[in-house]
């Protein structure tokens, strides 16, 4: 699921130079993404400060503007696993940096359904990242798909059974302190027994609760989403 992300940057930016002209901006030219006309924009300290058209010519830029794109579920890319037990700040670099060239500019690496430890030593990992100061800026959070889903063959699609159980707030606040409060979106199935009060307490959290991998009914889904889920 991929989210526009407010602010203009460019999709194919590595085909792109860009000029200086007065001290300490630089500009780059394109082809507006809504409407196709030629833009200029003007970037000073890697932030934004001018967007302006400008009369068509002859040599027309061939390159289109368009917004970054914010990607809220990846569990890996490139052929790196998020949720690699040996995962390393080059391998999450890598992927970044690819993740780069296909125009998304933030991202939510997603780890999935597993034992405890094994997310508690996920999250600890992917914590580390937010340090660096290139992959901090493309990562606002992470996501943790499960292991609170609908254990129903079909429900939980790749998802280990056998890693699958109820809301417990403990396990996830321990899995929360593993990522260093990173934890910023969570995928719930609200027919899970104790689903809605967890719902509830992640919402008060500053968690976004997310609905998958479930079987509810619409009374259910009515219910989380009067909790809290919004996704």
């Amino acid at each position: 699921m991929i989210l526009r992300f407010y602010s203009y940057i460019l999709l194919i930016m590595i085909f792109l130079s860009g000029c200086t002209d007065k001290e300490g901006a630089t500009y780059v030219e394109g082809l507006l993404y809504e409407d196709g006309e030629p833009v200029r924009i003007e970037i000073v300290d890697g932030i934004i400060t001018q967007i302006e058209k400008f009369r068509s010519s002859a040599d027309k830029p061939e390159v289109y503007l368009a917004p970054g794109l914010i990607d809220i579920q990846v569990n890996g890319y490139m052929g790196v696993d998020f949720s690699d037990q040996e995962l390393t700040r080059e391998q999450m670099l890598e992927a970044t940096r690819a993740l780069w060239k296909e125009g998304v500019t933030s991202y939510y690496p997603t780890v999935i359904t597993r034992d405890q430890e094994r997310l508690e030593k996920s999250f600890s990992l992917l914590a580390e990242t937010l340090n660096d100061e290139l992959m901090g800026m493309s990562i606002p959070g992470f996501h943790l798909e499960g292991p609170y889903l609908s254990p129903v063959q079909g429900y939980r699609g790749a998802h280990p059974e056998e890693h699958i159980r109820l809301p417990d707030w403990e396990e996830f606040t321990a899995l929360q302190e593993a990522a260093k409060g990173g934890i910023r979106l969570i995928t719930v199935a609200p027919e899970m027994e104790g689903a809605i009060p967890f719902i509830e307490k992640c919402r008060d959290s500053g968690v976004v609760v997310s609905l998958g991998h479930h079987n509810g009914t619409a009374d259910i889904i009515d219910q989380a989403v009067k909790a809290g889920a919004s996704l």
